[in-house]
This record gives structure tokens, sequence and C-alpha cells, in this order.
């Protein structure tokens, strides 16, 4: 397979491929997609990282119909942050189907979640135990649902779900497609799979290579009282997109704020945080408003990010798995990625044993000269200068504004290349709506850039919002019935010129 129209999934599908810029499938999606489309069942070996999220999306997304109201797929995530990931891939891929998707998961209210239940939908994305409390409030009901998903199925049996899911297997429909997605075929998972689907086509792609060819691993010998000075090296030449692991809760902290300190844009996340700072941290981190995130293995397990360019070690993992899994997250989606190692002299056995489990030298490097070294890929560092152009263009634009108020003057809006217009949206305070939602549903289920949409004006129950000229027809097309927050949306031009007391 060398297109994703060769994979039968439509031309819908093919036309949310292009827009999310994947040129070609992945070696499990050109696998399992044409095998999933026919309606049998899937038991499928990939790494998080090779395209198994859209592999699964694009089969369910061509085999279901949107609009029933009761929700026709069911996709179970072992974590949090994997849940709200998966459905968000899943939301700017069903924007030219037009499938509802709905994430519940823990940690989070259940208001909102009940709310979005309630209105239908035809997704459903969640964690075990979130979905079995809906189904016990009766605000979800599984008696339509035609296709299971059940992803990274070995993690889903190791944090001890396997009841859970028992539970709600036992809920479905017994004709439904099931497909599983696991990074290893253990056992268990060949035990639980045989209860749970029906003769499923195997599919494996490269298990024995479990570290990516596109990630360069590196160490370096240094003293733990010298860590952070590398670390200052690495993320101040060409300021690369990085994440940073560490072994504790407590060095999470210390050490984002010492970054923090200097200058740096960083966040952090562990366990101890509360869920709606670790989303918020990330969707920062997701969307370039941070360059560093420092993160615990447990708060970054289902971490599913594209353009990381760095992965540091900052304290190195006791057992390879770990460490093949953390360097996993760079060298994505066809793009080159760095991983470094900070080995302290009493850890440099570890290299070796990192070694015989990825099959690849890791290359030593003398600290004295990382600072001449360059950790971001072409790819990314293309992306990143133009989004540091977006970003300096709206300061120059506030800046202008507020010294034009200061100065009594009425305010003439800058901006880069282009003709705004003016779109009222059914939406505002009183539904809980600000403008970053705004914002995160025009780029994320409108497909709308960035650098497209201009100044938000936030109304009690309407909002104006300027987008530009080329995007305006497909706001008031692609926006209508879509949700935002708790509202069906309905998006018109605006009748008139609306003056915004508030500015972004």
């Amino acid at each position: 397979m060398t297109s994703f129209s060769e994979l039968g999934i439509g031309k819908n599908l093919c036309e949310a491929a292009a827009r999310m810029g994947w040129t070609e499938p992945t070696p499990i999606q050109a696998a399992a997609i044409p095998v999933g489309i026919t309606g049998r069942d899937v038991l499928a070996q990939a790494q998080t990282g090779t395209g198994k999220t859209g592999a699964f999306a694009f089969t369910v997304l061509a085999r279901t119909r949107p609009g029933p109201g009761v929700p026709t797929v069911l996709v179970l995530s072992p974590t949090r942050e994997l849940a709200d990931q998966v459905s968000h891939e899943m939301y700017a891929l069903s924007k030219e189907t037009r499938h509802r998707v709905v994430a519940i998961y823990g940690g989070a209210p259940y208001s909102d979640q009940m709310r979005r239940l309630s209105a239908g939908c035809d997704i459903v994305v969640g964690t075990p135990g979130r979905v079995i409390d809906m189904c016990e409030r009766e605000v979800l009901d599984l008696s339509g649902i035609t296709e299971l998903v059940i992803d990274e199925a070995d993690r889903m049996l190791d944090m001890g779900f396997t009841e859970e899911v028992r539970t709600i297997v036992g809920m479905l429909p017994s004709e439904r497609q099931t497909l599983m997605f696991s990074a290893t075929f253990s056992d268990e998972v060949r035990e639980v799979a045989e209860g749970w689907m029906d003769s499923p086509e195997e599919v494996s792609i490269s298990p024995e290579c479990p570290a990516s060819d596109l990630v360069e691993q590196s160490y370096v010998i240094v003293e733990r009282n010298r860590k952070y000075e590398v670390l200052r090296h690495i993320v101040s030449k060409n300021d690369p997109k990085t994440l940073v692991f560490c072994a504790t809760k407590k060095m999470v902290d210390d050490l984002a704020s010492r970054m923090s300190e200097d200058g740096l844009r960083v966040g952090s996340i562990h366990g101890d945080m509360p869920q709606s700072r670790r989303e918020k941290t990330i969707r920062a981190y997701r969307n370039d408003r941070m360059a560093i995130l420092v993160a615990t293995d447990v708060a970054a397990r289902g971490l599913d990010i594209d353009n990381i360019e760095c992965v540091v070690n900052y304290d190195t993992p006791t057992d390879p798995e770990t460490y093949t899994h953390r360097i996993g997250r760079a060298g994505r989606a066809g793009k080159r990625g760095f991983a470094v190692s900070f080995v302290t002299p009493r850890e440099d056995r570890r290299v070796q044993m990192y070694e015989d489990y990825t099959g690849v030298r890791i290359a030593k490097i003398n600290p004295k000269k990382i600072a001449g070294m360059d950790f971001s890929s072409p790819e990314v560092k293309e992306y990143h200068e133009g989004k540091v152009r977006m970003i300096q263009e709206a300061r120059d634009a506030r800046d202008a504004e507020r010294a034009a108020k200061a100065k009594g003057r009425p305010v003439q809006p800058q901006r880069a290349e282009g003709v705004y217009e003016q779109i009222s949206l059914n939406a505002g305070k009183s539904d809980g709506v600000s403008r970053n939602d705004i914002t995160e549903f025009l780029t994320n289920k409108v497909g709308v850039p960035r650098e497209a949409i201009g100044r938000i004006g936030l109304g009690k129950r309407t909002s104006f919002v300027e987008v530009s000229s080329e995007y305006v027809e497909k706001v008031l097309r692609d926006a209508e019935r879509r949700r935002l927050g708790p509202v069906g949306v309905h998006a018109i031009r605006a009748p008139e010129k609306v003056k915004m007391k508030d500015r972004v």
C-alpha cells in the first residue's frame, strides 16, 4: 500500500488524512485497515507512536455512519491521558464524516460528561471504570455498539482491568466487530482475545525491533550535581521540543521549578497533580505554548504527541523496557528524533543493558561537546520557526493595540496577511465557554489554523470570532451542530460589525 485511497476508507477519510498532514499510511495502518473494514476481528501488535490510533479510527469511521444518537463505537483505553488523546485524534479525523465523539474517564467531573452523553454521540472513548459508572447511572447505552476497540490491551491487563473489561464486553451485543491493539502478544493477551474475539486476524508490525530507527540514541557520563548544566546546554540549542523524564515526583517539581526560574518555557506532570491540571499542561505542550515537559513515567503513559524532538532521561530507568518506552516518544510520524540519557558513573552498566535490548549501539557523548550539538530535526525546526513567527506577530499586534488604547486612538488591528470576517456563534460565558474553548473548537473540530483566527468577543449567550475570509465558508459549513461545551453550534455571519471590548 502506498496511499490512503488504496485502503478502501473512502474519499472523506482520505481528505481527513491529508488535512492531518499524513501523506501515506504507516505499516500498521496498511496492514490492519484493509482487514478491519471487511468486518473481521483484528488482533494487532504495534507500539505506541506507529499510527495505531489512525488504524482503528479509520476502520470504525469507515464502517459506521453518524447520527443514530446511541453510540455505535466504544474505544477502551487504560489511562485517562490516553483516552483524552485518542478522543482528540478521532475528533480531528471525524471532521469530514461528522461523527460525534465523547471522552469519558475518571478524575474529571461527571456532570459535563453526562451532559455530552445525554446529548447523543456516535463514538465513546473511555476508561473501563468510568464506562461502567456511566452505564450504572443509565446515561450510557451500549446496546447499539457494533465496533469495540481495546487499545493497549497488554497495559490494560497489567493495570488490573481484566474484570472491568470482561464486565463491559458482557454488556455488548454479541454481533459486533472487535479490534484489539497491544504492544506485545503475551499469553494473557492471547487468552483474553480468545474469550472476547471471534477468530481474529493477527497483524504484527516489526515486534523484533523495539526501538525506532529514527531515534538517535546517545548517553552522557555525568555526575548528579552537573546534570542540570548539561540539560541547559541541550534545551538552549535551537529550542528543541523536549520531554524530560525524572524518577520521582519531587525531582519533577524541583527540576521544573528551576527551569522556570531560568526563564524556560516548561511544564510538568506527575501522579499527584489534579487531572485537570495535567490535561491543561499536556494541551499547552501539544500546542507549543511550552517547549519542555518534565514528567514521571506514570504520568507520561499514553502521551501521544508526534513532534517531540528530544527525549532526555534525566534519571536513567532501571529496566530496558522503560528505557525503550521513553525514547519511543521521539522519532514519530517519520520525523527524526534524539534521545539522551544522563548516566552517573555508578550507572554505566545500564547502557549495555539498553543496547542488548534494543539491538542498537548507543553513542557516548562528551559533556564538554554537547553545547555544540543540534538536537532539532530539520522538519520540526521548520515547524517551530513558523510557530515562533506566528507568536511574534500576535505579540506585535497586542503591543500595537495597547499603545493605541493608551493614547486614546481608535484601535486598528494588526494582523498578518489576509482579510478577516466576523462569525457569530450561539455559545458564550453562561454556557461555560471561554475564548480558549472557541479557539480549540475551531482548530480541533473545524480544522481552522490558529493563524487564521483573529479576535474573539465573548458574550453571555453569543460570541463573535474573526476568521480569515478563506475559512469562513468552512466554518459556516463544518461547525454546524458540532458540540462546543454543552451547545450544539449554529454559526452565521455576524449581521453587523460588533464592537469587541475584550480582545485576545
